[in-house]
């Protein structure tokens, strides 16, 4: 499976004020450093949850349907919608699914497509690879503050580890605070 980002976070969870705020940061000197470490800063804690923060459109690339009913999104909710499953065949031929056929589940933890009543997965001979792409929307919306507050103070101790030197011993504790504050909310993909 792939996860390819067509449009991207149109803004980030942490202003570059707020940054330089918790930072202690005066002028301007480090603006470009620091807008480059908040969005690194996001893009860890996103991988480290299995999720998505800000409002962006993703694709998933799968080689194939699954033998399951459903098409879970593990690394990538919560999932605001769905734009398109597409399939193709073994002659590379493009196909859309139907969204009568199936129901988004965007109340669970991890999101997913589920199968409707009686619906099966398409039975034709698929490309060998990247047979399937479903199109999405996903992140808790596109304000800042829809973003959980446990996040954006994980955000703000790993860029204090990218910003500031540390002994090891006070790294360490930061690397902890973090990982703690990601832990609650993570996704685990079994």
């Amino acid at each position: 499976m792939a996860l390819k980002i067509i449009t991207p976070p149109a803004v980030e969870p942490i202003t570059l004020e707020e940054a330089k705020q918790h930072l202690r940061v005066t002028g301007s000197d480090d603006d470009i450093i620091l807008l480059s470490m908040i969005r690194q800063a996001r893009e860890f804690c996103e991988d480290f949850q299995n999720r998505k923060y800000i409002t962006q459109t993703l694709e998933m690339v799968l080689d194939s349907f699954p033998n399951d009913n459903y098409i879970s999104f593990k690394n990538c909710s919560p999932v605001q919608s769905v734009e398109s499953v597409k399939y193709y065949d073994s002659g590379g031929r493009e196909y859309i699914f139907d969204s009568s056929n199936y129901i988004v589940d965007t109340d669970s933890f991890v999101n997913r497509i589920v199968l409707g009543y009686c619906k099966l997965w398409p039975t034709i001979a698929l490309q060998t690879a990247n047979a399937v792409r479903v199109r999405f929307t996903a992140g808790f919306g596109d304000k800042p503050e829809n973003v959980p507050e446990t996040v954006k103070w994980a955000m703000v101790l790993h860029m204090r580890l990218l910003y500031d030197d540390y002994k090891p011993d006070e790294r360490t504790k930061i690397e902890e605070a973090r990982n703690s504050l990601l832990s609650m909310n993570r996704v685990i993909p079994v």
